[in-house]
């Protein structure tokens, strides 16, 4: 034995017998010696991760409560999902939900703005609301033992909110500076030109926080009526997570938001039946050295799509879901004309989109979304998703899976998504195998049903007087458009129609 294997020896059993005894002291079986003569075997393979259980139960007012309880720390994290969005937006107004619910915590109860963000600070507990298509969610993460005066809080905010008249006029003024400063974003326009080119002016067709357009006529009364017909609790779901149980939250759920009652009385706009013949839509960016291209699609949103998400996840997984994706190997790494490509499945409830988009070069514009078809068409036909791409996908996408679940407030966030999407308490627990079952056939038919690009449209953000013409080669009608979405005039175009015969607007990515 060596001096340094005769000094090792003594000090290893000291430590063995200090943690023995130490874990006795705490109730725990002492550890068994450990024979260092050896390489260590292989741990034993453990069952399968699965998210944490959900206890759910409904409060007289109709509030559905799923409740994850984790002890690790005195927090919690809450999420209330209401289940009507900004897709009940008037005509003409959109962004006045977002609006609205902006202003909830702009002074509620006996406080006004300041007043309520001092009493939220002094309880160490973090507010904040956020609109998408489908809902609204309300979320707060606070210390667990001030639950109760967090609650009083929030019970102030959702049902004696002072909506003034001042406030009002500061945020809307706010939001219209930030609308006019997106209008100058070309991977903005993008977005916006992507969803009116697939749904016009119906559902799916506005982004939540709205345009400068539709934000200008918003008036007070309207906010004031926009909060009185959806602010309700009736089909909303409270997800909490954290250091707190049923008997102890029910009380104070019920002390606090007891008196909340009744339904939204407005229901989201129609989806246009009819999606529009492919088109290539350009805004006009002059001098811009990159452009922002979209190539996207209608699809299905999560109430048709049903088990339809798992296949379209593994077969996007290899065209575009990640960096080795075909299509960024393709742009990025083999042709250098971007920083990224992706692409993705983005649904709401009642439609959706599937899209591909890159910021590119300017004068590898046309290349770009030359190579961006040709791998749909590859996919779609002589090249379609390899088993080796399968395996790659599902591996990655469980692997990952866990680290969705890592913080209280994700956890909260990952289950007010899928109520948000319509699904139950149960998806997450579901998801793996749901995820692990997909075939390589089932993938290949979801991706043949998905990706033939004879059915995208394309949206360029980009300097026009450059591109009008190379891009002509897609063979595609080349509608011009603001970044907002609406038809502007080109040298080009047909002169206006006959005067009394309407003007039409522009056909009319992803967001919620």
């Amino acid at each position: 034995m060596s001096r340094l294997q005769t000094l090792a020896a003594p000090l290893n059993a000291l430590l063995t017998a200090t943690l023995a005894l130490g874990l006795a002291a705490c109730g725990g079986a002492p550890l068994a010696p450990v024979d260092r003569s050896k390489l260590p075997a292989p741990a034993a393979e453990e069952a399968p991760w699965t998210p944490p259980p959900v206890t759910t139960w409904t409060l007289p007012n109709g509030i559905e409560v799923w409740l994850v309880e984790q002890r690790q720390a005195p927090l919690v994290a809450m999420e209330l999902v209401l289940p009507r969005g900004a897709a009940t937006d008037p005509a003409g107004k959109a962004g006045l939900t977002d609006l609205m619910v902006d202003l909830l915590d702009e002074g509620a109860g006996d406080k006004d703005a300041l007043a309520l963000g001092e009493a939220l600070q002094r309880l160490a507990t973090d507010y904040t609301a956020t609109t998408s298509t489908d809902g609204i969610t309300v979320s707060m993460e606070l210390l667990a033992d001030k639950l109760d005066p967090s609650l009083a809080l929030l019970a102030d905010i959702l049902l004696r909110p002072r909506l003034t008249a001042e406030e009002f006029e500061r945020r809307k003024a706010q939001r219209l500076a930030q609308a006019l400063a997106a209008e100058a974003d070309p991977d903005s326009a993008r977005t916006v030109v992507v969803r009116r080119a697939l749904y016009g002016k119906g559902y799916g067709a506005w982004p939540a926080g709205g345009l400068r357009s539709t934000l200008e006529p918003i008036t007070h009364g309207d906010v004031k009526a926009q909060y009185a017909a959806l602010i309700k609790p009736q089909g909303a779901t409270l997800v909490v997570v954290g250091a707190v149980d049923k008997a102890t939250l029910t009380p104070v759920l019920e002390r606090h938001l007891g008196e909340w009652t009744g339904a939204a009385t407005l229901t989201p706009m129609a989806v246009e039946a009819e999606a529009p013949a492919p088109a290539l839509y350009l805004v006009h960016f002059p001098g811009a050295t990159q452009s922002a291209i979209g190539v996207a699609r209608r699809i299905e949103g999560h109430d048709a799509a049903g088990d339809a998400v798992f296949p379209g996840t593994v077969f996007n997984w290899g065209l575009a879901g990640t960096f080795t994706s075909r299509l960024n190997l393709n742009l990025r790494e083999e042709k250098g004309y971007t920083y990224g490509a992706r692409g993705g499945l983005y649904r709401w409830r009642g439609a959706g989109m599937y899209m591909l988009g890159a910021a590119v070069k300017a004068d590898t514009t046309l290349a770009s979304l030359q190579e961006t078809l040709k791998e749909l068409a590859g996919m779609f036909g002589d090249k379609p998703l390899t088993a080796d791409e399968r395996e790659q996908a599902l591996g990655n996408l469980l692997l990952s899976f866990p680290g969705r679940f890592e913080q209280l407030a994700a956890v909260a966030g990952q289950y007010a998504g899928v109520r948000l999407e319509g699904h139950d308490a149960e998806w997450f627990r579901k998801w793996p195998q749901s995820l692990a079952k997909v075939t390589l056939a089932e993938a290949r038919a979801e991706a043949k049903r998905l990706t033939d690009p004879k059915g995208f449209a394309i949206v360029v953000a980009g300097d026009a007087a450059k591109l009008r013409e190379p891009l002509k080669a897609l063979g595609l009608p080349i509608v011009d458009c603001d970044a907002q979405g609406r038809l502007v005039p080109v040298e080009s175009s047909p002169p206006p129609p006959a005067e009394g015969t309407e003007t039409p607007d522009a056909p009319e990515e992803p967001a919620q």
